[in-house]
């Protein structure tokens, strides 16, 4: 039972008013300056060695027993007297021992920030470990464990595809698994925190996964499925949670009691946000939001009966916070899915822009008339042309190639400039380009190099007069090649090697045409552009 309006009267006095006691299911609070619990034993079948409730900070604790004979023993508690549990998010500490039976204890809180410190309250007869208790704490340790298989998978996932819904997807998965550490008492195995401490992490760490999970929201649901103000709001969200989690953890004085129920009811706004956004992405065809609704319905009701609790509105029990565990568990699992599934559409996105890209590359290094590459495309390999042993070049011209235009047309001309490029026959060690007009350039490697330029050149005129059997003229090239010494220490540039093979052409156009003007190069003359191989 609990007297709600207790003045500092004695606790033996008011054990003997029953008037004044609320024995009730409900409607207790911690408002009055102190709270006054009585435990009637009479008739009980064990004897009471240890109080327990559920966790929460207080400013003064006095706990009486009183035995059937009239004597009684008190002993005053302070937060540092209570232990934390390791299956659940309670604590206890020892009664004061009398000598023969016990008929009433009477424990008497000052300053208790939740109810749950009085709803929750109740007497064992030892401190001992329960077998459900041992399988809910290992039951705790493996969902712990899940939790940290997403947190290396987003991190892994980052170094490929740098996206900043991963980072706040382990945020938000480092926040909840400290939640559950802390709440599900686990984190009392290993470590030994205060009430304060706990309290403390308990709820930074909510305040941070909601955070958290609000940015991972904003940046995980496609571009085009939510209103802008929606993105905006998610993103903010933190100018909200951050100043009722300090009020929850700060709170004095006449606000003292008011804390956890303003606390948890500032979490409505932020769920009335998340379902709001989720029913525009939802209707505007996101299939990232399908994982979020999933993941984040069983959390949102398990939170919704705590808050409705902690306002009057129902009565839960404590055993909604290990609901709440698992739920959060869920959640994670679930949003990991999604993070996968939006990171394979990500990564489908980016292969087609990519092969879009090349695709362009590819249309602008190639001459859209003949196939072949250009000379841009030329100019950007060069370099590693040159390296791997493309040391020949020559530079082709069509003869007379104006006259055929004039004659028979641009048609009949660009067929017989598609008909040289076909007998120019590029290959792994020949490297064709169109420069323009009608002048076209080999690249050629290996030591039969000038050769295969020669038989390419041959080659032009009879394919030309095979595609365009209509002229009444055979169509020609002449060539200037020049051949740079396989194993020489010095390169050209591709500006002074081109120009050498130019020159060379005008020779052999000067020299009667159809014929080649070659060269080999050991050492460049004074002035030229080399570089070192």
């Amino acid at each position: 039972c609990l007297e709600p309006r207790l003045q500092l009267i004695g606790e033996l006095q008011h054990a003997a008013q029953p008037a004044r006691w609320n024995c009730t299911a409900g409607g207790w609070s911690v408002a009055a300056p102190a709270a006054l619990l009585r435990f009637d034993l009479r008739g009980a079948a064990y004897t009471p060695t240890v109080f327990a409730t559920r966790l929460t900070r207080f400013e003064a604790m006095r706990l009486t027993v009183i035995g059937t004979n009239g004597k009684s023993a008190s002993r005053d508690v302070t937060q540092a007297d209570m232990t934390p549990s390791t299956s659940d998010w309670d604590m206890s500490t020892s009664l004061p021992r009398i000598a023969g039976p016990v008929a009433v204890v009477v424990v008497r809180i000052e300053g208790a920030r939740h109810t749950g410190i009085v709803s929750a309250a109740q007497l064992a007869a030892g401190p001992g470990e329960s077998a459900d208790s041992l399988n809910h704490e290992l039951l705790i340790a493996v969902l712990c464990g899940m939790l940290c298989m997403p947190l290396l998978f987003n991190f892994a996932f980052f170094r490929v595809l740098r996206e900043r819904f991963l980072l706040w997807h382990a945020l938000s998965t480092v926040f909840m698994l400290t939640h559950t550490l802390v709440t599900s008492g686990l984190i009392n195995r290993f470590a030994t925190l205060s009430l304060d401490q706990l309290s403390i992490v308990s709820a930074t760490s909510v305040g941070g996964a909601i955070i958290a999970a609000s940015l991972f929201s904003a940046d995980l649901i496609e571009p085009d499925k939510l209103r802008p103000i929606q993105r905006k709001l998610l993103r903010g969200l933190g100018v909200w949670i951050a100043p009722w989690t300090l009020f929850y953890l700060l709170a004095d004085g006449p606000l003292l009691a008011l804390s956890a129920p303003l606390y948890l009811a500032s979490f409505l706004p932020p769920m009335a946000l998340f379902v709001w956004a989720i029913a525009v992405a939802k209707r505007r065809g996101s299939r990232a939001v399908n994982y979020q609704i999933a993941a984040w319905l069983p959390v949102m009701l398990t939170a919704l009966v705590r808050i409705f609790s902690a306002l009057g509105i129902t009565d839960a029990p404590i055993e909604m916070l290990v609901a709440q565990h698992y739920a959060m568990g869920l959640e994670v699992i679930v949003t990991s899915l999604g993070v996968i599934d939006r990171l394979m559409a990500i990564r489908h996105q980016r292969d087609l822009a990519m092969a879009d890209l090349r695709v362009f590359e590819d249309r602008s290094e190639r001459d859209p008339l003949t196939g072949l590459l250009n000379r841009r495309a030329l100019e950007r390999r060069f370099e590693t042309l040159q390296a791997e042993g493309f040391h020949t070049m020559a530079v082709i011209d069509l003869d007379k190639f104006k006259s055929v235009n004039d004659t028979y047309g641009h048609v009949t001309g660009d067929t017989v400039l598609r008909a040289a490029a076909e007998a120019l026959e590029p290959d792994a060690d020949t490297f064709a380009v169109r420069i323009g007009g009608e002048e076209f350039l080999l690249l050629l490697r290996g030591k039969d190099a000038a050769s295969r330029a020669e038989r390419r050149r041959q080659a032009i005129a009879v394919r030309i007069a095979t595609k365009v059997p209509r002229l009444d003229r055979v169509v020609t090239a002449s060539m200037g090649m020049v051949e740079q010494p396989q194993g020489g220490s010095m390169r050209a540039d591709f500006a002074t090697l081109y120009g050498h093979c130019d020159r060379l052409l005008y020779e052999a156009k000067h020299a009667g045409r159809n014929r080649t003007m070659r060269e080999k190069m050991q050492s460049f003359a004074p002035g030229r552009t080399v570089r070192a191989a």
